[in-house]
């Protein structure tokens, strides 16, 4: 029998069924399409066996006037300036103080824990501080003083406890001496968004973990701290130890015994609550951190864990960690971004912990945002900003071991900007543009305000008749969401619409242009230039700019939207890979709040494609000669050379494409399979291969059965086979970690084999 050619358009359809795309790809993963062929993607390796502390969420590469290639990595927790596979700390600092005589007191006789005196510290648990001057007491050396520390407890605003490391020698003893300095880094930020009940977030809608009501038995006011039911015997209360200590970016609690709470709820560890969605067997895992404006800190093993309640009372939410009775007692007025206000006898109280219902007067907030950076280079220094929060200026002239500090604090600055959303440099015309800044003279923040420099001055932003700095304030939305920079003009992205920034030099600087309304960008690092075209994605599709807006023809629509955690869309990013003109979408999809998908564009021949993948930033190739990646490996936050060998960091790849379901014959009757004729270039140098798997079935409604695998390297002629159906699914798949691979076009042996 003559051999059959088995054909699959390029491109993953997950638009239709398997079996209604016929002759295409349904699934794949680490693969591309170049050409129209399907292909293994590179590997990846880290750029140095050092770390960073924090989740990575931006960087930026350029280069120095003495040929230095650095790079910005900002997180969390930190920001950094890579230079040759170093992380060199500039995290901005917000405060410096000289403590009192002997501040450090000891914790017990063994223990490195010390208690800090420092009046008026303004500090976070979970904020780093760096001692100098201190001298040696009770056991603990200079070496175990005078360094980077965690602040793990806020005692007071006048103390706070951290780890030295050391072991103290008796305990409860004072020193350190006269000279103790402490420099406080700026707060760190919040990991993941944790966004409040209401209309189109949280449980809106209903779900019932477990739902009661009662009402008020007497009034309250806006700060009592014991609320009396009417009857509290529905109100859950639970108590228990941590098995294991809880780490920072931790994702799982180890309880003694998690028995007594509920499936999913807010547990309160210290002084911070922590919000779960799973209870299994001893851990409470998928957690939130820092609730209700918490910190985020360290806890030990054994430390008290605390179930606490969650009640609405009219719009008010409360957190209540214990009952006596029918009293619920240590309340924490006003949580979750809600208002503490007075509410009269016998009104209702609903336990909140599970239940948002249809009609419930509970407005949408969010009580904490992922901390998210921009960052532009300035020639060779760095501008830098945390959204909705500060500007700061890192001068490279300094040297790597210097802080970036505020912008309004250089030499000559002038109403420099003290807020704002997102920062960016204007490379044309050499303006430092600041979006959704505070307005000149005062500290508020104008969420629509555009505000830039004069001309090549970075710290000059007074507008005069002899300079064009100036500002516009944008018409149209309630907020800038983010910005994207073509080769002619800079794009604007507002919650309803997309403006068109151009310099058009004096007198007035630039001219702003409203592109189109009813438009607008999912998140601010969705956004990625390539060349003069720009590509985003929004709530239910993708687009491009290219002089004007056009939707960008997507088979994956149905894929993407139905399964993504619109809660966690603030990780959400972009990022491009001009060696092989694609573009990655990184998200999380419904069930995770980390991101582990991505859905990848390939530009020059329109063709799509999905994987799985956790990343969280992105540069493209330029300055350095593969494009990096920073991910998380074990709670430990690495950057990744990418396009870089053929393995995920040493260990094996295991990428594959599945084909849909196609007829064989006309679907009518059976047909038998004898051979597969392989067509496929395929590199390793220890001659490994990839496998062909054949699944088979008789009627769209049953499941399809791996027929067969076989084993095809570079030498191999034709894989024999013995399958008989009417339908069948083609997968490759690799899992050798030398192993690269491009997909041709198979031809199979098939014969009719009757009707029954």
């Amino acid at each position: 029998m003559p051999l059959t050619k088995v054909q699959f358009r390029p491109g993953i359809n997950r638009e239709s069924t398997s079996f209604a795309d016929q002759q295409g790809w349904f699934d794949s993963d680490l693969i591309r399409f170049r050409k129209g062929r399907p292909e293994k993607i590179g590997g990846w390796s880290k750029v140095s066996g050092s770390s960073v502390l924090g989740t990575v969420r931006s960087l930026k590469n350029w280069v120095t006037l003495g040929a230095l290639k650095l790079m910005g990595v900002g997180t969390q927790t930190k920001f950094y300036i890579e230079q040759g596979g170093t992380y060199n700390d500039i995290t901005p600092v917000r405060a410096t103080a000289t403590l009192g005589t002997n501040p450090i007191t000891t914790g017990s006789a063994g223990s490195g824990e010390v208690t800090v005196t420092a009046t008026g510290h303004g500090a976070a648990e979970g904020d780093y501080v760096t001692f100098s001057g201190a001298t040696a007491t009770d056991g603990l050396t200079t070496a175990d003083l005078n360094k980077e520390h965690i602040i793990t407890q806020v005692v007071s605003g006048n103390s706070y406890k951290l780890d030295t490391g050391g072991s103290a020698t008796s305990g409860s003893t004072a020193g350190g001496g006269t000279a103790v300095i402490a420099v406080y880094q700026i707060h760190v930020g919040i990991e993941e968004s944790l966004l409040g009940p209401g209309w189109g977030s949280g449980y809106w809608g209903g779900e019932t973990l477990t739902y009661s009501q009662t009402t008020l038995d007497g009034g309250i006011n806006d700060s009592v701290t014991s609320i009396d039911l009417t009857s509290a015997s529905d109100f859950e209360t639970a108590s228990t130890t941590t098995s294991a200590a809880v780490a920072f970016g931790a994702t799982s609690i180890n309880l003694a015994d998690s028995s007594g709470m509920p499936s999913k709820g807010t547990v309160q560890i210290d002084s911070e609550l922590i919000s779960y969605k799973t209870n299994s067997g001893t851990v409470l895992g998928d957690i939130t951190r820092g609730a209700s404006g918490t910190t985020q800190a360290l806890h030990a093993s054994g430390a008290t864990a605390t179930f606490a309640g969650l009640i609405l009372i009219d719009d008010e939410l409360i957190f209540y960690t214990a009952k006596s009775s029918n009293d619920l007692t240590t309340v924490i007025r006003g949580s979750l971004g809600t208002t503490a206000v007075a509410h009269s006898d016998d009104v209702i109280v609903k336990e909140a912990n599970g239940f948002y219902g249809w009609g419930d007067t509970v407005a949408p907030f969010t009580s904490g945002e992922t901390r998210l950076w921009s960052q532009d280079n300035w020639g060779e220094d760095l501008i830098l900003n945390v959204r909705d929060d500060s500007v700061y200026y890192w001068d490279a002239s300094l040297g790597l071991s210097a802080r970036a500090t505020a912008l309004s604090s250089q030499t000559g600055a002038s109403d420099a900007p003290t807020t704002a959303r997102q920062v960016l440099v204007s490379d044309t015309d050499r303006h430092v543009i600041c979006l959704g800044a505070n307005t000149i003279g005062t500290t508020a923040q104008d969420l629509l305000l555009v505000r830039w420099s004069d001309q090549e001055n970075a710290v000059d932003w007074t507008p005069t008749v002899y300079n064009t700095a100036g500002s516009m304030r944008l018409s149209s939305g309630s907020e800038i969401i983010t910005s994207a920079q073509t080769r002619q003009e800079t794009l604007i992205w507002t919650d309803a619409s997309l403006y068109s920034m151009r310099f058009v030099g004096p007198p007035f600087t630039f001219a702003f242009n409203l592109l189109a309304n009813n438009t607008s960008v999912l998140s601010p690092n969705l956004v990625v230039s390539v060349g003069d075209r720009v590509y985003w994605m929004d709530t239910e599709n993708f687009f491009v700019y290219v002089g004007q807006i056009q939707t960008v023809p997507c088979t994956l629509l149905r894929y993407v939207f139905d399964d993504i955690n619109l809660e966690q869309k603030l990780k959400f990013f972009a990022g491009s890979n001009r060696m092989f003109d694609e573009i990655f979408w990184f998200y999380c999809s419904s069930s995770s709040d980390d991101i582990d998908r991505y859905v990848k564009f390939n530009y020059a021949d329109g063709t799509w494609d999905i994987g799985s993948l956790s990343r969280t930033a992105w540069v493209d190739f330029g300055l350095f000669s593969k494009p990096r990646g920073a991910g998380t490996v074990d709670s430990t936050n690495y950057i990744y050379d990418h396009e870089s060998g053929t393995t995920n960091d040493g260990t094996a790849m295991s990428p594959y494409i599945e084909s849909s379901v196609f007829d064989i014959g006309d679907g009518n009757q059976f047909v038998a399979i004898r051979r597969i004729i392989p067509d496929i270039d395929i590199t390793s140098a220890a001659g490994n291969g990839v496998d062909y798997v054949l699944k088979t079935r008789n009627y769209p409604g049953e499941s399809l059965t791996t027929n067969s695998t076989n084993a095809v390297t570079s030498t191999t002629t034709k894989s024999d086979v013995r399958a008989r159906s009417r339908s069948a699914v083609l997968r490759i798949q690799s899992s050798a970690s030398d192993v690269s691979w491009t997909l041709g076009d198979t031809r199979m042996d098939i014969q009719p084999d009757g009707r029954r």
